[in-house]
């Protein structure tokens, strides 16, 4: 097999030499062999561990999280734990960070709504009204349910039972509210209705089972107030709690 000089490589990735060098001394490539000269030499295959580095990085994952990664690569085994769960972490990170902006586009959608139905209009704000239901209606917004519902039962949760869709159910012509701040998420469902608690207790005791381990679980409360009833979940995981309201087809927007 014709091997490659480090030059010939990096010019194949557009990645500096010293960058090569670097991901040789993580461990992440296979050490070069050298000739008689001293000089690094690679098999073609480096230059396709170089991409799949480069786009993992892209990606946000860690050096240790692409070793775990390129580890599985070069076995061909791709259904091995660690490397399942190495992608599943960052993706449930990328959900995290997803629900958040999720969280203020509706902030967005109730704000803009609130200029249209206050504001003294002289004339139907046609454009305005398009970008309120584009806002709040987007279908881009929705998950992949059958990738995060499998999430869910990664981290412990048990909110894809038969009894916790039950529940979600009952909640979807409900007026929703939602917002963040830092780690922890407040879903107001705007009622006066017992039964309405009822559903929100049960739901409340399903998320503070949502438990990883012993360090890192969820801490769920539900008030009762003239707004409403207040479910406020605290963890690295609430996201996924607000993310099931959020995607509900009932009624939803976020902070008053």
């Amino acid at each position: 097999m014709q091997k490659l000089t480090i030059g010939q490589v990096a010019k194949q990735v557009s990645m500096h030499t010293s960058a090569i060098r670097f991901y040789e001394e993580k461990g992440l490539l296979t050490p070069a062999l050298r000739n008689e000269s001293g000089y690094r030499q690679y098999d073609a295959r480096v230059v396709e561990e170089l991409r799949l580095i480069q786009r993992a990085q892209q990606l946000g994952f860690s050096l240790s999280d692409i070793h775990t990664l390129l580890q599985g690569w070069r076995e061909g085994n791709l259904d091995q734990q660690s490397f399942i769960d190495t992608a599943e972490a960052r993706y449930l990170v990328l959900e995290r960070e997803i629900t958040g902006l999720l969280a203020l586009q509706h902030e967005l959608g109730l704000f803009l709504q609130d200029i249209y139905e206050t504001s003294p209009k002289t004339a139907p704000a046609t454009l305005l009204t398009e970008l309120i239901d584009h806002i709040c209606l987007n279908p881009l917004n929705r998950s992949d349910r059958k990738a995060f519902d499998r999430l869910l039962e990664r981290v412990g949760c048990h909110l894809t039972s038969k009894s916790a869709r039950e529940l979600m159910h009952n909640l979807r012509h409900e007026h929703i509210h939602v917002w963040n701040e830092g780690d922890a998420y407040t879903i107001l469902v705007v009622s006066q209705d017992p039964k309405i608690g009822e559903i929100l207790q049960q739901f409340t005791q399903i998320a503070s089972d949502c438990q990883v381990d012993q360090h890192n679980h969820m801490v769920s409360r539900l008030a009762h107030d003239s707004s409403g009833y207040l479910l406020s979940i605290q963890g690295e995981h609430a996201f996924i709690i607000a993310r099931l309201f959020l995607e509900m087809d009932g009624s939803s927007s976020s902070k008053p």
